[in-house]
């Protein structure tokens, strides 16, 4: 019965996963992948920043964009050479192609993994212990 609460929280990541990916292909539809750098970064608040980079599309044209997420997780410099994700469609809501992006299943998977066996680690404790308090075990 205490295996039920992993497998929730695991399918909770997989919803959150689902719900993550969709937006994410929602904001660059039929993605393009170029080099950009980092020029920049703006802070609209003393522990917000956002990086600056400019790239070059496929037909030539440069483009200036304030990326859409935060730098958080990866931590980058003026200058720095970074992969660009942007659509046809809207080259200015390109976006910084991250890890996290490029493999978002396989950290989700970890996520889903590791709470699974936390659970059934937890588990198996909890039933060492209850067997180890019955009268006439040792």
């Amino acid at each position: 019965m205490r295996l039920t609460l992993p497998i929730a929280a695991g399918l909770i990541f997989v919803l959150a996963g689902l719900l993550f990916d969709s937006s994410y292909h929602r904001s660059t539809p039929d993605a393009v992948y170029v080099q950009g750098t980092v020029v920049g970064f703006e802070r609209p608040h003393p522990r917000q920043v956002y990086p600056i980079f400019e790239f070059t599309d496929e037909d030539g044209h440069p483009h200036h964009v304030v990326n859409s997420s935060q730098q958080a997780i990866t931590r980058f410099s003026t200058g720095d050479a970074v992969s660009i994700a942007y659509s046809r469609l809207d080259p200015q809501r390109a976006r910084i192609d991250t890890l996290w992006f490029n493999h978002r299943w396989v950290m989700a998977g970890f996520f889903v993994a590791l709470t699974l066996v936390v659970g059934a680690l937890t588990r198996g404790d909890s039933e060492s212990n209850r067997a180890k308090s019955e009268p006439g075990t040792y």
